[in-house]
């Protein structure tokens, strides 16, 4: 299952557990790219000390620009496979070998994780619009993978801050094979790096608005 697979991984301030997600999807991975999205902790070198590929931004960027700059890094690398994975651990890795067998098994072009409950309202709206337009009930969720060659056909990852939903809309107009599989997601106990609940609400809301406008 490991050959020519690569996890990426956008991270903002996450020495509390990057060490343990790098540990983990190494035992599903060839190898994992960190994209140190402007951290202010240990994050950049937590992760150069246990010999990920570490690209590191100059300023915030999210996780949708991250995510972008990831992808080329491995398209350079010669990588086909690509998982996409939160670095706050909170992804289930054990579900890692069905999303990569649904992918190389071409039973799906893309594999979105689903969750069962969502933390926040304007996820929730994101879900019933998403669901109703592409039948994908949870675009935002950070746990994907699809093959390289989709990216490299479509053109980009993202360009307006989709929260990491714009690949499944483009693809769906391509026609691709979106499958989403349920997943369990751990209980997180610090802030999130979107921001507080406000904060948070608006930036998912304003994704979701530009992503209806995008696909009307």
């Amino acid at each position: 299952m490991k050959n020519k697979t690569i996890a990426i991984v956008p991270a903002f301030n996450e020495e509390k557990t990057i060490r343990k997600v790098i540990f983990n999807l190494r035992r599903y991975v060839n190898n994992v790219i960190i994209i140190d999205d402007a951290s202010k902790d240990s994050t950049y070198e937590i992760s150069k000390k246990l010999k990920a590929i570490v690209l590191k931004n100059k300023k915030n960027l999210g996780p949708d620009k991250s995510i972008d700059k990831g992808i080329r890094k491995a398209g350079i690398l010669n990588y086909k496979f690509i998982i996409t994975f939160d670095a706050d651990d909170q992804h289930p890795y054990n579900q890692i070998p069905k999303f990569l067998y649904l992918i190389k098994n071409k039973k799906a072009d893309i594999v979105v994780g689903e969750r069962k409950n969502f933390p926040r309202f304007s996820e929730y709206l994101f879900s019933l619009y998403s669901n109703y337009k592409i039948n994908v009930a949870d675009p935002i969720n950070g746990f994907k993978a699809f093959r390289y060659d989709i990216i490299k056909k479509i053109g980009y990852f993202d360009k307006y801050n989709s929260l990491t939903s714009e690949i499944l809309f483009n693809s769906y107009k391509k026609k691709y094979k979106i499958i989403s599989v349920p997943i369990r997601v751990k209980k997180r106990f610090d802030s999130p790096r979107i921001g507080g609940s406000i904060k948070s609400n608006l930036k998912i809301m304003r994704s979701l608005i530009l992503t209806i406008l995008k696909n009307m």
